[in-house]
């Protein structure tokens, strides 16, 4: 009976024949987006560091303060389409200000696309030549980018603090993780996970980042002005639709089962469960899938460009994971088909989002099921163990 042969690997010469096209399509398709991107989502950011770069603090924060200013950009303007980064984020924006409109447009562009293009050039030295095809075929990144969108900077992050963990420098690595936390609602497990792992110093690291963050922001704008920026965000359901966000409450809503009560338990539930499976040492790969998989699914006004994120733990879970079901879900992550199903409408529109939570729910299950190397078993952040001892990935 003759034996069948494995499959052959693609070269690495095809892996970038195949990105090289990829990404030319994608650079087709997103200039067709430009025009939409000037007007709206890079018109918000320009108008933020504007603002900043000028010390409009008493009215960036203001429809009426932000309008105008976009006016100043856009004259035919007519509804203000929102800044709404923290303080932080406007002073880090702010130098891009410097430059004019248009030019700043395309410094934008090109920056974020180097960002992408770094992450996949990682990825390709980490995982090796086939996670690029991956990373091309994920297109929440370039039509994200083609839309002005800052996505590529938050995978880029996690990216940096995972290359920066698995070097062991843990507190360098939870800064990284920290400048995230500009974007807050996508990183709302990461503080909490961490604790639940015992990584000290990527906690120490993330909580020193953040707190320079409110420094800063109490120094820019006071006690009232963070109020006041608060209230600004809890009322964007004027601006923004959430049918097509791919968290839960995208599930309920494409389902017909809107529900505050519900929402809430299945929050709740969702973060109890990575939060259980977390009390466990886990390789770092895991903990970083979990948060952040985990993250994205509870957190409010989560986008489908967001899903960008999900690129670094689809990478570490197809390589990496055992179980057939979590690397089917972070491969069915990466198809072009699962983020065009956030434009079709419901009840399809939630796929992404399902997929997202079952992916989070997986690694949980397989996370508990796994034996624990031994190695696992150290505290990787204690203090008082040298750094040679840390969980490897």
């Amino acid at each position: 009976m003759p034996t069948k042969s494995k499959p052959r690997p693609i070269t690495a010469k095809q892996s970038l024949a195949i990105a090289i096209v990829c990404a030319v399509m994608w650079i087709i398709q997103g200039s067709t987006l430009m025009s939409h991107a000037r007007r709206n989502d890079f018109l918000n950011l320009y108008t933020g560091a504007s603002m900043a770069l000028h010390g409009n603090w008493n009215t960036i924060y203001t429809e009426a303060g932000q309008l105008a200013r976009e006016q100043e950009f856009m004259p035919s303007r007519k509804v203000v389409w929102p800044f709404v980064r923290p303080p932080a984020y406007a002073v880090i924006m702010a130098p891009l200000a410097l430059l004019p409109f248009g030019t700043a447009f395309w410094v934008w562009i090109f920056g974020q696309s180097t960002a992408l293009a770094a992450c996949w050039i990682w990825a390709w030295r980490r995982f090796g030549p086939e996670s690029v095809i991956w990373g091309v075929f994920m297109i929440f990144g370039p039509l994200g980018i083609a839309h002005g969108q800052d996505c590529a900077l938050y995978l880029a992050v996690l990216t940096g603090a995972f290359a920066l963990a698995e070097k062991k420098r843990f507190f360098a690595s939870g800064l990284a993780l920290g400048l995230g936390m500009v974007k807050f609602h996508l990183f709302l497990l990461w503080p909490l996970v961490l604790l639940f792992q015992k990584r000290w110093r990527m906690f120490a690291g993330l909580s020193t980042c953040v707190a320079a963050q409110l420094t800063l922001s109490f120094w820019l704008i006071g006690w009232s002005g963070l109020r006041h920026y608060a209230d600004f965000i809890l009322h964007l359901t004027a601006f923004y639709s959430p049918d097509s966000y791919i968290n839960i409450e995208a599930i309920l809503l494409n389902l017909g089962l809107s529900s505050t009560l519900l929402l809430t338990v299945l929050r709740i539930l969702l973060a109890g469960l990575i939060l259980w499976a977390a009390r466990r040492p886990q390789p770092l790969w895991t903990v970083f899938a979990l948060a952040t998989a985990g993250s994205l699914a509870i957190g409010p006004h989560v986008y489908a460009y967001d899903g960008t994120m999900m690129l670094l733990p689809a990478w570490c879970v197809i390589y990496l994971s055992a179980w057939p079901v979590s690397r089917l879900a972070a491969a069915t992550i990466c198809t072009p088909l699962t983020a065009a199903a956030t434009l079709i409408g419901p009840p399809v529109a939630c796929f992404t989002a399902a997929v997202i939570l079952l992916l989070a729910t997986a690694l949980c299950l397989e996370s508990r099921r796994a034996p624990v190397p031994a190695e696992d078993r150290v505290a990787t952040s204690d203090p008082a163990q040298p750094a040679t001892a840390a969980t490897p990935c």
